[in-house]
């Protein structure tokens, strides 16, 4: 079943990722990218997941996985840890409370999947398979990322812009007419080239 891709802002809202290995390390760093400071449980974190610590960018709870309880007030869960029955019982705990589950290597235990990103500043696109092969999804994410050029990011800040200074000066269909004339020209510019859609408003 294909899985309905949805952009979430998890700013100030905590994400509990359980497992300190490589996996975990990987996984905090996708979420600290996008100014996430995860909470990782771990009895004995990896020399990664220290350094993160050590920098400020997580915070680190240097224990066993405590229960259902270890889980308030987390907006999503991570299991990544080296025992599949203790990822297990993590992503059963997250379930009961209504939290989203990510787990590790286990994709019918997962509630979410950690697309492969590609990013120019707040131009964000992730790709998934569900879980069928993420290998896929990373080779084109390689590909996306040799398309997409590097200014985009900066194009979209001008256009963030120019769309709030055309919406107050004009109507729908004016804003979409300019935006697109800009659109064109900005993607030009940038080096990528191609059709205008139509985007609502």
């Amino acid at each position: 079943m294909a899985y309905f891709p949805l952009f979430i802002n998890l700013d100030g809202r905590l994400c509990l990722l359980v497992g300190g290995g490589a996996a975990a390390a990987r996984k905090a760093g996708a979420l600290i990218d996008f100014g996430v400071s995860p909470a990782v449980v771990d009895p004995a974190p990896s020399e990664k997941i220290r350094r993160l610590h050590a920098r400020g960018l997580l915070t680190l709870r240097e224990r066993a996985y405590g229960g259902p309880g270890e889980l308030a007030g987390a907006a999503l869960v991570i299991a990544a840890t080296n025992d599949h029955e203790l990822n297990r019982r993590i992503a059963l705990d997250a379930a009961a409370a209504g939290i989203p589950v990510n787990v590790s290597d286990c994709p019918q235990l997962c509630s979410f999947f950690f697309p492969a990103l590609v990013r120019r500043g707040d131009l964000v696109a992730g790709i998934s398979t569900s879980g069928a092969c993420p290998r896929l999804a990373a080779r084109l994410r390689q590909q996306l990322d040799e398309l997409w050029p590097s200014g985009l990011g900066a194009a979209l800040e001008q256009l963030k812009e120019e769309r709030r200074r055309f919406r107050q000066s004009c109507d729908q269909d004016e804003t979409i007419r300019r935006l697109d004339g800009l659109i064109t020209r900005l993607l030009e510019e940038t080096g990528k080239t191609g059709k205008n859609d139509r985007a609502a408003e």
